[in-house]
């Protein structure tokens, strides 16, 4: 809480962060989209598979986080899961254990005994744990408040390498996950699992970051992850959504990217993130200092005066695109300068003069590199 700043959060962070993504400023016509999405997603069985596109500092991952968050308000209806492309995956089994490690752990246990109590017999017993019945032990272990036990099965259950006979034994799993249609049929049981909601329909939902990654893998190996997506998704024609997410600089290569039979299944609808016009700039910066007020203020832009918004969008938009990442890191860096150049650690409004001569800071071109 910064009670001398009347915010109750620091409102220009630039590393993605789940409690942050719960704040959305600007951009309301993508707002709009993503609410609109959410509530698709919620209301048809259907498996879908979309696709979100930015550029370099757009606020992509902000997006998907937010997107979580929104999942997360839906009464269970969607069980969302965030999880990264692997940098130079391997295989399938790479972006297998980056999905799986963000699964909700204890909430698959609690799901287990859903199932248990929903009719006669085990729940090992269960259709969904028929090509992968070592998922019903690895949650069970998890859920036994044995720590040794718990990590070995998290470890068995993102296909970690290395775990002995001995290890398996002690949670009750008698196979190791190791090849494509092993990670498969386990994320099947998994997801599943998942969205076990006798009465009422419910998805599982794989954001997956920096799909674009893809691109910097042998033929082969780029061939054989899409090829488990696409396994996946016809394994699972109901109670599934997939969003991939892309950041490039021209948006025709993510098609190239996407095997043929995933961008048959793609929706139409693909969010897009462009760059900010000067006015969207400042309505961002200003929803972005609103939604982090710690009291209501008449002053729209504390502790910045409103005409300095103006001065610090214009000198960004001069020489650089407007995107979310970099005002933020303007802001960020002529408040703290304000802050620290203060003698009694006090700030006045920060007047559009005073943003001027700190924004011709050489030092400020060190940090404002585009992305390659």
């Amino acid at each position: 809480m910064y009670e001398h700043l009347n915010l109750r959060a620091w409102p220009f962070q630039t590393v993605p962060d789940a409690e942050f993504a719960k704040i959305w400023a600007g951009r309301h016509q993508t707002k709009e989209q993503l609410d609109r999405l959410v509530t698709k997603m919620a209301l048809s069985p259907k498996s879908s598979l979309r696709l979100l596109w930015a550029n370099f500092g757009m606020g992509k991952t902000h997006t998907l986080l937010h997107l979580q968050h929104l999942c997360r308000q839906s009464k269970g209806r969607l069980v969302p899961v965030y999880a990264v492309m692997p940098n130079r995956p391997g295989g399938f089994l790479d972006v297998y254990r980056s999905v799986v490690s963000g699964l909700p752990f204890d909430f698959l246990g609690d799901q287990l005994i859903k199932v248990g109590s929903s009719g006669g017999g085990s729940v090992a017993q269960h259709p969904m744990f028929a090509k992968s019945p070592g998922v019903v032990n690895a949650l069970l272990a998890i859920r036994s408040g044995d720590l040794e036990r718990s990590i070995v099965a998290q470890q068995w259950l993102i296909a970690q390498p290395g775990l002995s006979s001995g290890d398996m034994r002690r949670v009750g799993v008698t196979y190791r996950i190791k090849t494509p249609e092993d990670s498969i049929n386990a994320l099947t049981a998994l997801a599943r699992l998942a969205t076990f909601k006798p009465g009422q329909s419910s998805k599982l939902v794989v954001l997956l970051d920096e799909y674009q990654r893809i691109g910097e893998l042998k033929p082969a190996i780029r061939n054989e992850i899409n090829a488990g997506l696409h396994a996946f998704f016809n394994a699972n024609p109901q109670g599934l959504e997939y969003l991939l997410s892309f950041s490039f600089g021209r948006q025709e290569n993510v098609a190239y990217l996407l095997s043929n039979e995933l961008k048959s299944r793609a929706e139409p609808d693909v969010v897009n993130l462009d760059v900010l016009t000067k006015n969207e700039a400042i309505e961002f910066l200003l929803e972005l200092l609103a939604q982090c007020r710690l009291r209501s203020d008449d002053r729209s832009a504390y502790p910045f005066a409103s005409e300095a918004l103006p001065v610090l969008v214009g000198s960004i938009a001069d020489n650089k695109a407007l995107t979310p990442r970099r005002i933020m890191n303007y802001a960020n860096f002529v408040l703290q300068e304000s802050l620290s150049n203060a003698l009694d650690g006090q700030v006045g409004e920060i007047t559009a003069v005073q943003t001027a001569l700190l924004l011709n800071n050489p030092q400020l071109g060190s940090f404002d590199l585009d992305e390659q």
